[in-house]
Formats: C-alpha cells, sequence, structure tokens
C-alpha cells in the first residue's frame, strides 16, 4: 500500500487496499467537501473505469491506479481539455522509463503502439464553470506480460515491459502529482496554448495517420494532423476539407 502524504496542492493522499473504483469513491468525497488536491490510490480496483464504461484491467500490487480531485476556477467547455494536460503531465514523467512513448487523442499513452495508461476525466458542473473534476489515471508499472488477460495481449505494454525495470509506486505517483500541479497551473493561466500543446504535438502517435473518427454513431475517415488550441484534433477529411473534431474515440483506419 502506497504511504499517504500531502499532495502538491495541499490534499491528502488517501491509499487503500482495495476499492470498486479509485473515482468513485474520491466523487463522494469531493460531494462532500474535500479540498482540491486530494487524492485516492488504491492497490487494486474491483470495478476499474476507462472511457465508455470499459473496464480497466487493475490487478493487486502491481500497477497504479489512482484519482485526483481538481476545483478549476475555468470555464465548462475548456474543462474537457484536461484530460490532454494530464496526459501531458504523464508524458514528462513516464518517458523516461518508456522512451517510445506517446500521446493518443483524446486520453491514452502508447508505447511502440501498444496502450500503457489511460486517463478518464468527470466533472461535476455548476452553473458555467465545475463545481469539481475528478481526473482519474490508470498506469501499467510492473505488470509482465503474462499478468494480462490473453485478450489483452498484444495490446498493451507496461513500463517493467518496456525498461525490465521495477519501478517504486509511491515514487512514481509522488512524481506524477508533482508534474500534474505544475502543468494544471499552467493550464489554468494559459490554455492549451505554448508549451502543453508543443509537448503533445511533438509525441502525438496519430499525427499523420489515417484514423477512423467514432463520434455517436457516426463514423468518420480522416487524417490526423495535430491538436489544436482547444485541444480538437485537426484532420484532413475525404474531400480534402480540414476539420476539428472536440469530441469522439480516434481509430488507427486498419484497427477499425
Amino acid at each position: 500500500m502506497i504511504e499517504p502524504f500531502v499532495t502538491p496542492w495541499g490534499g491528502k493522499v488517501l491509499s487503500f487496499t482495495t476499492l470498486d473504483s479509485t473515482s468513485r469513491y474520491l466523487w463522494q468525497l469531493a460531494e462532500a467537501g474535500a479540498p482540491a488536491g486530494t487524492v485516492v490510490v488504491a492497490d487494486q480496483q474491483s470495478a476499474g473505469r476507462g472511457r465508455r464504461g470499459r473496464q480497466w484491467h487493475s490487478p493487486a500490487g502491481l500497477n497504479l491506479y489512482f484519482s485526483l480531485l481538481l476545483r478549476p476556477l475555468i470555464e465548462l467547455e475548456k474543462l474537457p481539455q484536461l484530460s490532454l494536460v494530464a496526459a501531458a503531465a504523464l508524458w514528462q514523467v513516464l518517458h523516461y522509463e518508456s522512451p517510445g512513448l506517446m500521446i493518443k487523442w483524446p486520453n491514452d499513452l502508447l508505447s511502440h503502439g501498444l496502450k500503457l495508461a489511460g486517463i478518464l476525466s468527470e466533472m461535476k458542473p455548476a452553473a458555467d464553470r465545475a463545481e469539481f473534476v475528478i481526473i482519474g489515471v490508470g498506469i501499467n508499472v510492473n505488470s509482465e506480460t503474462l499478468d494480462f488477460p490473453q485478450a489483452l495481449r498484444g495490446q498493451v505494454t507496461s513500463l517493467k515491459c518496456e525498461s525490465q525495470k521495477t519501478v517504486s509506486l509511491d515514487l512514481l505517483l509522488s512524481k506524477l502529482l508533482e508534474e500534474l500541479f505544475i502543468f494544471t497551473d499552467l493550464f489554468g493561466l494559459v490554455g492549451l496554448e505554448g508549451s502543453i500543446r508543443n509537448l503533445i504535438n511533438r509525441n502525438f502517435y496519430l499525427a499523420g495517420k489515417d484514423i477512423v473518427i467514432h463520434s455517436g454513431s457516426e463514423k468518420i475517415n480522416c487524417r490526423a494532423q495535430r491538436i489544436d488550441s482547444n485541444g480538437g484534433l485537426v484532420a484532413t477529411l475525404a474531400d480534402g476539407s480540414v476539420s476539428s473534431f472536440n469530441a469522439g474515440e480516434a481509430w488507427l483506419a486498419k484497427d477499425d
């Protein structure tokens, strides 16, 4: 179990052996008035969640599963960009152990095309701003290939698979929270402009690739270009026109 400590925001890290979901537990704390910077971390999750209700494989003691509470003073339309900001912060720490690390819009980190980390941001709106935001993070840290279910092998990886080294979960969480504090603070000042977006675009997995964007029931074939200042995926459509997508899910065309 990770030892509790105070986060850079001044909130507490609450550590558990097992939870159904760190984000679900933190949501309850947020509604009860927990301060920004509160973090919930678990050795194991029984119902860890990814996008669109998918389950995040969460075995005990090997990987990092945590959720961070923020109470940002930013407009509601900017809040979805926080997943990309979090991805940039995670990349800043994790790429030292995984040099092939890339950011996949809107909320994943891949190493050599294999999923290493996922981010799920949720918010409770209030008027034109959020009452709070919860950023849930799952990172495959010390899992080895045989630790993953058969169905996931060839699709996922871990820091240990990439570097052949065991990583301290305590130290990794501390480093990640430091970078998340820096990146979210900068985002509050300047949005995605400047260094955050530059980092994302330098390490943008989909750039130049033929993709299919799933938006609701619609599938749109296009070629990805870059991430714009609103966090949208800029892509060239089949007719040659250029459009920006602010919501949806992107797949490589060969995998769709």
